[in-house]
């Protein structure tokens, strides 16, 4: 049986990159944030297995009728995708997250799947979050307004974040933690203990990365699309260097004591 293991946390925390190296193992597969399939659906595109969307092995079954994803809840997709896996891989792979309208989706799947479903809660420092959100508006073009999106980021990191722990208190063994500084530093030794935990008795292949035709994520972070080895994985800690220090301190403030609590001094 399939287990589907859902990343949860707020964006710009790393997901891509998690999901990126856990399927670097063949025992897993890669379907990106699952709640933007249903989204965007009528957005044309590659799949990153570089097969049209019509004939990716994952997708291509669902997309093939205009009517398939109508009506479609998340969890009914996801149920849909671990059937249609049929056992084929040890885990499926959501990086939907946890912020604003997905907070109660991991409540909802761990209902509905039971023991078959994992929330690796992936958390990052609230102020490199809020920062790599101002550069991403940046380059879409529109006008900063620093407060503003800081005090969004500050309080969508609350809302993704309380919802993880809300989770882990009433599913405790289905549970797991991860910084995002920690992988970036570490990746080698972080992703080998978080996957002997997800499918105990299995090695994570540190030199597959990259080499298995097992993701599928078709919208999302430009390095779904990416060919990295081990040692390109670098921690983003620009926002160190390059975020205004008012607005590093707006965004600190916002954010304790939560941020104490994962070691964000």
């Amino acid at each position: 049986m399939t287990k589907l293991v859902y990343i949860g946390g707020y964006g710009h925390s790393g997901s891509t990159l998690l999901e990126y190296l856990l399927a670097a193992s063949p025992k897993a597969v890669a379907c990106g944030e699952v709640a933007s399939v249903l989204r965007d659906r009528d957005r044309k595109g590659k799949c990153t297995c570089r097969r049209p969307i019509n004939e990716c092995p994952v997708w291509g079954p669902l997309f093939a009728s205009p009517d398939t994803l109508d009506g479609m809840s998340h969890e009914d997709l996801s149920r849909a995708l671990l059937a249609q896996d049929r056992g084929a891989h040890a885990i499926l792979i959501d990086s939907t997250k946890t912020a604003w309208r997905s907070a109660a989706v991991p409540f909802r799947l761990a209902s509905a799947l039971g023991g078959d479903f994992t929330l690796v809660h992936l958390v990052r420092d609230p102020r490199a979050v809020a920062w790599s959100g101002v550069k991403k508006a940046g380059r879409r073009g529109a006008r900063p307004l620093l407060p503003l999106r800081s005090a969004s980021a500050a309080l969508g990191w609350w809302v993704a974040n309380l919802g993880c722990e809300l989770f882990a208190s009433q599913y405790p063994d289905r549970y797991m933690r991860l910084r995002y500084e920690d992988l970036a530093r570490a990746p080698r030794d972080e992703i080998q203990g978080l996957f002997a935990k997800l499918v105990p008795g299995s090695e994570w292949p540190a030199e597959a990365i990259g080499g298995c035709d097992n993701r599928h994520q078709l919208y999302g972070n430009r390095m779904r699309a990416a060919n990295l080895s081990l040692a390109e994985v670098r921690e983003d800690a620009a926002w160190q260097r390059d975020m205004p220090r008012l607005y590093r301190v707006f965004v600190s403030l916002l954010t304790a004591p939560l941020r104490w609590r994962y070691g964000y001094a």
